[in-house]
C-alpha cells in the first residue's frame, strides 16, 4: 500500500474518532443554529480579512521571488494552494504551491521549495512573537501554556538556525550529504540523485533570495498575515455571541494556528481542529459546549472561504481547461 494511501486512511480514522467524541458533548443542531444566527455583515468582513491575508501571502512570495512573478498570478496560486493545503491531510497540500509555480510560471522546483521554506520560517517566528505577546498580557495563564513556552522557544531558535544555515552554508550542507551518500555507495541511486539535484536547485534559489535586504518588510508582512487571521478568529467568535477577550484570542489562537502548520490534520482538518480548539479554549475560560460549537462553526466558515477563493484561483489559472 502506498504511503499516501496510509496517510489518507489514518487521517480518515482520526477525523471520525475526534468528531464522534466531540459530538457526544453537543447537539449537531446547535452548530447549524449558531451558524444561521450569524449576522452576514460579520461574514463579509471576515471574508475581506481572509482575502487580505491571502494577498499578503502572495505579496511575500512576490518579494521572495525577487519580483519576477506578478502578484496577480501569485494571488491565484496562493488561493489554490491555501485551499488544497487546508483540505488535504497532514499538510500534503504544501506541494501544490511548488507544482503550480512550476506549471504556471515555469519556475524550478528549487525556487518553489526555497520560497516556501523561507515563508514557513517567517510564519513560525511571527506566530511565536504574537504568542509571547499574549503570554505577557494575559493574567492567570494555565499551566500547560507555561510548559509549552520552552518548546516554542526551542523551535524559534531551531528554525532561526536553519534559516541562517540555509542562507550561509546551504551548499556545504548539500555537498556533505552527497559525500555521505558516496561513502555508502548510494551516489548512483535514482532517488539520491534526484534529492541531490533538487537540493542544489533549492540552495541556488535561496542564494538568490535577498532576505538580508528584505528581512524587515518580510517580518512586517508575516506579522500582518497572522494579525489578520487573529482578527478573523475574534470577529467570528464575537459574531457567534460567545464572550471572549481579544487577548485570550491571541493566546488561544496562537496554539491553534501553530498546530495548523504541523502535519497532524485530519481530512479537511475536521476533528483535529475542533479538538485542539476545545483543548485550548476551555482552560482559558470558555465553557465546553461553547468551545466545541464555536470550533465547528469557525472551521466550517473557514472552509467556505477556502473554497470561494480557491475556486476563483482555479478559474483564473485555467488549470482544468
Amino acid at each position: 500500500m502506498k504511503k499516501s494511501h496510509l496517510v489518507n486512511i489514518g487521517a480518515f480514522f482520526i477525523t471520525i474518532i475526534f468528531i464522534s467524541i466531540l459530538l457526544t458533548q453537543i447537539s449537531i443542531l446547535d452548530i447549524f443554529k449558531t451558524l444561521s444566527e450569524i449576522n452576514p455583515l460579520y461574514l463579509i468582513l471576515g471574508f475581506i480579512l481572509y482575502t487580505g491575508s491571502i494577498f499578503l501571502r502572495a505579496y511575500r512570495f512576490n518579494i521572495l521571488l525577487n519580483y519576477e512573478v506578478g502578484i496577480e498570478e501569485l494571488f491565484s496560486i496562493t488561493c489554490v494552494h491555501n485551499m488544497i493545503n487546508n483540505l488535504l491531510p497532514a499538510r500534503t497540500g504544501e506541494l501544490s504551491y511548488i507544482y503550480l509555480l512550476k506549471k504556471i510560471n515555469k519556475r524550478t522546483t528549487g525556487e518553489g521549495v526555497a520560497t516556501l521554506i523561507v515563508a514557513r520560517i517567517f510564519d513560525f517566528i511571527s506566530l511565536s512573537a504574537l504568542f509571547f505577546l499574549g503570554v505577557i498580557l494575559v493574567n492567570d495563564i494555565p499551566g500547560f501554556i507555561k510548559n509549552a513556552l520552552w518548546i516554542i522557544i526551542f523551535f524559534v531558535i531551531f528554525l532561526s538556525v536553519i534559516l541562517v544555515t540555509l542562507l550561509f552554508a546551504g551548499r556545504k550542507f548539500v555537498v556533505s550529504i552527497q559525500r555521505t551518500l558516496e561513502k555508502f555507495h548510494f551516489q548512483n541511486n535514482r532517488i539520491a540523485l534526484y534529492i541531490g539535484k533538487k537540493g542544489l536547485e533549492t540552495v541556488d534559489s535561496l542564494e538568490k533570495i535577498k532576505i538580508k535586504k528584505n528581512v524587515f518588510i518580510l517580518m512586517i508582512i508575516s506579522t500582518l498575515i497572522w494579525g489578520f487571521n487573529y482578527l478573523l478568529l475574534f470577529l467570528l467568535i464575537s459574531a457567534m455571541n460567545f464572550q471572549i477577550s481579544y487577548l485570550i484570542v491571541i493566546l488561544g489562537g496562537s496554539f491553534i494556528l501553530l498546530t495548523s502548520v504541523l502535519p497532524i490534520q485530519g481530512l479537511g482538518g475536521f476533528g483535529t481542529t475542533e479538538a485542539v480548539w476545545t483543548l485550548i479554549f476551555v482552560p482559558l475560560g470558555m465553557p465546553l459546549e461553547e468551545a466545541i460549537i464555536s470550533g465547528f462553526c469557525f472551521h466550517i466558515i473557514s472552509i467556505v472561504f477556502y473554497l470561494l477563493l480557491g475556486g476563483y484561483g482555479i478559474v483564473k489559472l485555467k488549470i482544468f481547461r
